[in-house]
């Protein structure tokens, strides 16, 4: 009894130790998967920050009252007032 019960206490320690063993390696293969796919999202955040500056400079360049008065004289045609164009009201 003392012997069988010897054995199954080995079992159940070599048992445990492969559990062990195997969730480590599991856990191993799943930190690399992740690190991979982090390399993949840094590399997709710095393509989307470029692509963000660009796209900002755009912006900023189309908003400049320069761009905006080029704009509106060659393309819509307005033309710039005259002063007798120009009303100035109280509001005091």
């Amino acid at each position: 009894m003392a012997r069988m019960n010897g054995i199954l206490f080995r079992a159940i320690c070599i048992g445990f130790s492969l559990l062990l063993l195997v969730s480590a390696l599991l856990g191993s293969i799943r930190l690399a998967a992740l690190n991979e796919e982090l390399t993949g999202l840094e590399k997709s955040l710095k393509t989307l920050k470029e692509e963000n500056r660009v796209l900002q400079a755009r912006v900023e360049s189309s908003l400049s009252l320069e761009e905006l008065e080029r704009r509106a004289t060659e393309e819509l045609g307005m033309q710039r007032l005259s002063p007798g164009q120009i009303i100035y009201i109280d509001l005091g």
